[in-house]
């Protein structure tokens, strides 16, 4: 099977960088969000990544979750 087909029919888009890449910027990309910045235009790789992937997905909502308690572990 033609590995574009195979992509778009597992719901893999052409911007998706993969795992690896995507945790390379993971901090990065949290931060923005967390200062509301433009994510999307920021980071279109990452938000493609994540859309698809489940465990990158958690990845990013217990980072959010740390860097949001500070670094005594208390909510801020």
């Amino acid at each position: 099977m033609n590995e574009n087909l195979r992509d778009r029919l597992l719901g893999r888009g052409a911007r998706d960088p993969g795992c690896e890449a995507c945790f390379e910027v993971l901090d990065q990309y949290a931060e923005a969000l967390l200062r509301a910045e433009d994510v999307v235009r920021l980071f279109p790789q990452v938000v493609d990544h994540l859309a698809g992937c489940e465990a990158c997905r958690e990845d990013t909502e217990g980072l959010l979750a740390a860097l949001r308690s500070g670094p005594s572990g208390e909510p801020r």
